[in-house]
């Protein structure tokens, strides 16, 4: 709702005048389109119910970076284009990182109505700020100290809070992904081969789709996927079928839905058009009942001496044993409760899940303890060094209040 009544401002109020600081002027626009940028955050947007909210503090931000630069020019203070570009680059190949194609990193940015042009232009103002800032700062504030004395004092007075390590534990386990039995797979088999001979007779695959196929989502369409890029799919799929050639059907293809019979259309480097007849083989109570028993077999294994990491490579279906170290208190419900009632080296019970049965092992239990001031010292240095940047800014960023001519104006609410 905020990005739509955003969009609505931006629109109505874009040659305004949000803010004048010194000679210098803050449009509305300007104002709007770094409101609609962070807006796109879930973090922002639940800090700042409403839009007047989120306008106050972008302006507040422009304004002191407008004040920043100001006083950078009059200190000689100055950042070139190839510190800036760089700045960029570097800040849109760690957006990229987060997504894990850079196919997924485009569809995020159209989905939020950006480009990567609107975003490197957004990361030219903030890195030539951010850039003149540390220039400002460094020149500026580089006598800070922070006596031993003060670091010790902030230690004993905040060691019950800061200075406590949660206890941790290493946790590996076993993944018993539910299949159907035999019996249930050799029909699905057949009737996805006859199928197939069906389509080697010359039958035509959208009828066969629609007729035959038990994937809902595209029996109606002829069987059509769409485009299939590599990454998308579960890899069995997909090693099968991009070995196709186009016009080619495949033979029936096992994956955990049941049997895939292929024909790919047309296809690139790293993608597939493709069309599909899906004939699922279901999972009934005994074969979810069957899974239950192998997982309490196991576990009861582990309770005789049975060594964990030989059961997990010869029965589980995960590509990893280990899930790795965690605090304890930062575990969520229910593995939090069931790590809780574990002691080192035992195997839960079978956990059901969407994917199947999951046994959790406690490989290592790794006690809580307070860090020392030693362990801790160079932690608070830091600590207290930013907190007194922090203040001096901002008393700097007062001070310049008072030197630099400011004026805002009202709320777009009371701006008509």
């Amino acid at each position: 709702m905020m990005l739509i009544i955003l969009f609505a401002l931006l629109t109505a109020h874009a040659d305004q005048v949000a803010a004048y600081v010194g000679d210098d002027v803050i449009l509305e626009s300007e104002v709007m389109e770094k409101m609609y940028f962070l807006a796109n955050d879930p973090r922002i947007r639940e800090m700042f119910q409403e839009p007047e909210e989120l306008r106050e503090y972008v302006l507040d931000e422009l304004i002191s970076q407008r004040l920043v630069l100001i006083e950078a020019e009059q200190e000689s203070i100055a950042v070139s284009t190839r510190e800036i570009n760089e700045a960029v680059e570097w800040q849109i190949e760690k957006v990229k990182e987060q997504y894990p194609s850079e196919a997924d990193f485009f569809k995020a940015l159209e989905k939020q109505g950006l480009t990567v042009d609107d975003l490197r232009r957004n990361y030219e103002r903030s890195a030539k700020t951010q850039l003149t800032m540390e220039r400002l700062i460094q020149k500026k504030f580089s006598d800070i100290t922070i006596s031993p004395i003060a670091v010790k004092r902030f230690y004993e007075e905040h060691k019950d809070s800061i200075a406590v390590r949660p206890g941790r534990v290493k946790l590996s386990h076993i993944l018993l992904v539910i299949r159907p039995s035999e019996d249930a797979l050799k029909k699905g088999f057949n009737k996805a081969l006859d199928v197939y001979k069906l389509l080697l007779a010359g039958g035509d695959f959208s009828v066969l789709a629609e007729e035959f196929s038990d994937d809902e989502n595209s029996k109606y369409k002829g069987g059509m996927l769409g485009k299939i890029k590599k990454g998308e799919t579960l890899e069995e799929f997909e090693a099968a079928v991009f070995d196709l050639k186009p016009g080619v059907v495949s033979q029936p293809i096992p994956t955990r839905f049941g049997y895939h019979i292929v024909e790919v259309l047309n296809k690139g480097k790293d993608w597939v058009l493709a069309r599909q007849i899906l004939i699922k083989v279901g999972i009934t109570r005994a074969d979810t009942l069957r899974y239950q028993r192998l997982g309490e077999r196991l576990c009861e294994l582990v309770r005789q001496g049975v060594d964990f990491d030989s059961l997990a490579k010869e029965y589980s279906n995960a590509a990893e044993i280990d899930i790795g170290e965690f605090y304890v208190n930062q575990l969520s419900p229910p593995l939090d409760s069931i790590v809780e009632n574990l002691q080192e080296g035992e195997l839960s019970q079978p956990i059901l899940t969407p994917i199947g049965y999951h046994l959790i092992y406690l490989k290592e239990k790794i006690p809580g303890k307070t860090l020392t001031f030693e362990d801790m010292r160079e932690y608070i240095m830091k600590y207290l060094q930013d907190q007194e940047l922090q203040k001096r800014f901002a008393k700097l960023i007062d001070e310049l209040k008072e030197k630099v001519f400011v004026k805002k104006f009202l709320n777009l609410s009371q701006k008509e």
